[in-house]
């Protein structure tokens, strides 16, 4: 490795290094930019069903978490469990739906949108024991955790109607189970 340590110019073989490690992360900071826009939304693809019940799903909980604010600022975790458990309830694919509903569903989406829309509900059953077992920090840990799901989320699938996020540089650790970041699947 080839490290500066006055102000002599660099070899020519330190240089080609460093431009090739320039070189080697500009490439994958394409790639993964790549990827990320590869993504198209998925609301237009969805039946009118399936929009209308993910609809009042994102509804209920743009509600809840913002509830769910209110009660870890002032200390109400009986609320922040309600919430948060309200939220993982509201799990699209555990609501009544026929057998052609799930299969149109799995057929629209990609594999990785139910994978964040999965964590997410994971994040709130956390969240809602954090609430039962009143401890603030994990509560707010985990409040943070489903806001960066929801930004991941739109930003990746909702673009046509959040134009706020469709530029927006987001890590890829967001939206994702910790092993599924680990193990690279989902990218």
């Amino acid at each position: 490795m080839c490290y500066v340590t006055s102000k002599r110019p660099l070899n020519r073989a330190c240089h080609r290094s460093r431009t090739a490690v320039i070189a080697a992360g500009t490439v994958l900071g394409l790639g993964l930019s790549a990827a990320s826009l590869a993504a198209e939304p998925v609301r237009p693809d969805l039946t009118p069903k399936l929009q209308g019940l993910l609809k009042k799903e994102m509804i209920q909980i743009e509600l809840a978490m913002h509830e769910i604010y209110s009660a870890i600022i002032q200390g109400r975790h009986a609320v922040v469990a309600e919430k948060g458990q309200a939220i993982h309830d509201s799990f699209i694919l555990a609501q009544s739906l026929t057998d052609e509903d799930r299969q149109d569903l799995k057929a629209t989406v990609p594999p990785e949108f139910l994978q964040m829309d999965g964590y997410l509900h994971e994040l709130s059953a956390s969240l809602a024991e954090a609430g039962q077992s009143r401890d603030t920090a994990r509560q707010v840990a985990l409040y943070a955790q489903m806001t960066e799901s929801c930004v991941a989320c739109h930003s990746t699938y909702v673009t046509d109607r959040f134009e706020g996020l469709q530029d927006a540089e987001i890590p890829a650790g967001w939206g994702r189970a910790p092993a599924k970041q680990e193990s690279g699947q989902g990218d």
